[in-house]
This record gives structure tokens, sequence and C-alpha cells, in this order.
């Protein structure tokens, strides 16, 4: 599909996005079956090896922190140095190529150690992608969303294969390293993108790129981010829910929660492009509140105690759907807010004090979180979450951004 701007040039889509975010989405989405096929069984895998809810609350934020607080740094540096192509192809292959190691784990610490270098790929990378991004897009809310969906259905994928593997009852450590295959294969397509210099924009290409107000990030921006970093902070970790879906099923049926992990990622993939569609024509701020608001309700009904039955089968299966609606509320949408507020010429720097700040205020969010589940019970764990989020979604609500907002 084609489309003609004023000037007759003309841009080729694809489902809707220009070709390079659409060549981005399968980068994501050859990676996230990577990543996914681990992620879907990887707590099991730390607490098989020794791990503790604790220990789990500190691999998973230790490793988020360094991803975010490196996202910071990597954004920065690609403003200052006005590229952003490096940064995404290093992070990329170190990703990649190190993740799948984490299969020859013999304890916990070696787990954390190759994690921790994922997440730095992750770190290296994000922020001159989303730069990227935001740059190729038409209309941000939808590149974003679009984005997002292609990078879900590789987390979709990922946990099908793990789900298949394990009924065809390969190890933990043999599903592991096989994610090898679908992260270079991410590595080889993300090489075929061309990087873009936003000082080199006409006004013709503004159309596509996304023009913006202004380059100065001031002060009510600094706040967005840190309210976002906030939000961040009273998010739920999927490890966590995952551990405490054992309660809801009957022993023996482990392998169904790869495929309620599936389940998450099915909603997230299918409505991150609506909502992204949505935020354009309504707002980011109530796609975002809706989603906090459903993250809440799972929380309260995850501190209530069950017993295993049919029912808690179907409850643990509608919180799982609930819980890939508000990935799609307001993972996407937060970063097409960043591109609103941001300008041109200083949005990888923009996006780097967004990840900088989540991951400044995310560093203790597991570790308290795994603390309060080994020290007292799942019980005070969510109800600590639940409080969090309240505030969240109360400040949020009465924070006014618009007048920074693009008209």
């Amino acid at each position: 599909m084609v489309e003609k701007d004023s000037s007759n040039r003309s841009m080729k889509l694809i489902l809707g996005v220009s070709v390079p975010v659409f060549i981005m989405g399968l980068v994501s989405f050859f990676t996230d079956v990577s990543s996914e096929m681990i992620q879907s069984i990887l707590p099991f895998f730390i607490l098989e090896i020794g791990g503790t809810g604790l220990i789990l609350g500190l691999i998973t934020g230790l490793t988020v922190a360094i991803s975010n607080i490196l996202k910071g740094v990597s954004g920065w540096m690609s403003d200052k140095i006005n590229k952003r192509k490096p940064f995404v192809v290093a992070g990329y292959t170190i990703s990649n190529l190190s993740k799948p190691f984490i299969g020859f784990s013999p304890s916990w610490e070696f787990v954390l150690g190759l994690k921790a270098t994922d997440r730095f790929g992750k770190g290296l990378r994000t922020s001159s992608r989303d730069t990227l991004i935001s740059y190729y897009a038409i209309e941000k809310g939808k590149a974003f969303g679009m984005h997002r969906a292609m990078d879900t259905l590789g987390a979709v994928v990922g946990s099908l294969l793990a789900f298949l593997l394990l009924i065809m009852t390969w190890s933990f450590s043999e599903i592991i390293f096989f994610s090898i295959f679908p992260g270079i294969c991410a590595i080889v397509l993300i090489i075929f993108i061309k990087d873009v210099d936003p000082t080199k924009l006409d006004e013709s290409k503004l159309k596509y790129y996304g023009e913006s107000r202004e380059d100065k990030i001031d002060r009510k921006f600094i706040r967005l981010i840190i309210i976002l970093g906030v939000i961040e902070f009273a998010s739920l970790d999927i490890a966590f829910l995952q551990i405490r879906s054992e309660a809801y099923i009957t022993p023996g049926l482990l392998f169904l929660i790869p495929v309620f992990y599936l389940l998450t990622n099915i909603v997230y993939m299918i409505f991150s492009p609506i909502t992204g569609s949505l935020s354009d024509k309504v707002g980011r701020k109530p796609v975002i509140l809706s989603g906090l608001s459903i993250l809440l309700f799972s929380c309260i009904f995850l501190a209530i105690p069950i017993e295993s039955s049919i029912f808690s089968l179907i409850i643990i299966i509608i919180i799982y759907a609930l819980f890939g609606f508000y990935l799609a509320s307001v993972d996407p949408i937060s970063r097409a807010y960043i591109a609103d507020l941001a300008g041109k010429n200083k949005r990888g720097r923009a996006y780097g004090y967004y990840y900088l700040s989540v991951g400044l205020i995310s560093l203790g969010e597991s570790l308290i979180f795994g603390l309060i589940y080994d020290l007292f019970s799942f019980f005070w764990a969510f109800i600590y979450i639940s409080v969090l989020l309240f505030i969240c979604i109360i400040v949020f609500s009465i924070t006014d951004f618009s007048k920074i907002m693009r008209k």
C-alpha cells in the first residue's frame, strides 16, 4: 500500500505504518520470541536451581533497573552524537547472544549475571529505537501501538513454543538455549534499518516523521516522566503473577502457566494498536488511567486467598487477560506521550530521561515486593502494590499536561 503527500512523494505503508517501523516491529517480534520462551519459564527455573521469592525480586528489580538507567544514558548519548542505529544494532546483538546461555546456569548468581547482560543490551537500544520509530511514524500512537503489537506477537509465539516444548518433555535448560535461533534472525533484520538525522528532515517529511511543538524539555515534561516512573514502581512484574498463579491450579498442571502467559501476550497484541489509535483520538491520559484501574482491580483480587478448583482456574485466566489489557493501555501509550511532549531534536534525550526515571524509581519495586512476599505473605505483597497503584491513579488524574501538548 502507498500513500502520497502533497509534494507528490510517496511512502510505502505496511498495515498502516511505514516500512522502517514495520521492520523494527519484525526485529522486536523475533527478539520477543526468544525472550518470552525464556520468561514464560524463568521464574520456575530460578526456583529449581535454589532461588526464592526474594531472589526472584532481586533478579527482576536489579536487571530492570540496569536496563532503564542505561536507557537514560544511551538516549542522551544518541542525541549527543546524533546517531541512533549503532545503539540499536549493538543492543539487539548483545541481548540475543547472551540470554540463551542462561539455560546453562548452575545457580541463580549466573542467571543474574546473564540476565543483567541481556538487560544491558535492552538499555542500550531502546531509547534510540523508540526515537527512530517516532521519526518514521505517520501517527505516533498508531506506530507505537503497531510496534508493540508485533513485539507482543513474538511474545505469543515464544510462549507457545515454550508450552509445546514442555509438552514434548524438553527441560528448562534446553528450551532456554533454543531461543538463540530467533534471536539471530532479529540481529540480521536490524542491519537493514537506516539512521535518521532529524536536523535534515524537511517540512514534507515532518508529516511522516512527526512534527514537534518545541525542542526544549521543560519542568512539566520532567513532572510527567517522574509520574510515569512512579507508575512503573507501582506496577506488578508478571513473574510474581506467575508464581501466584500456582495457587489457582491443581498440582501437576504447571505446564498451563506458559499458556496463561500466552493469553496475556495475545490480549496485549490485539489491544496495543487499538489503544494506540484510541489515544490519538481521545488523548493519552484516559487510556493510561483505564489500564492502571484494571491492574488495581487485579491486584486486589490476587490478594484474596483461594483454593484450587475449576472456579479458581477461570479466575486466573481472566486475570492474565486483564493483565494483557493493562500492558496494552500503559506501555505503548506512555512512549507515545513522551514523543508528544519532546522536540524532534531532543527526542532521544527525552526517552532517556523517561527510562532513567523509571529505572531509578523502580529499583526497589521488585525487591520490596519479593521481600514482603517471602517474610509475610502474598496477601500483604499484593495489598502493598494496590495501595501504591491507588495513589498513582489519583496523582496522574489530577496532573494537567495539556498546556504543553501539541494542539
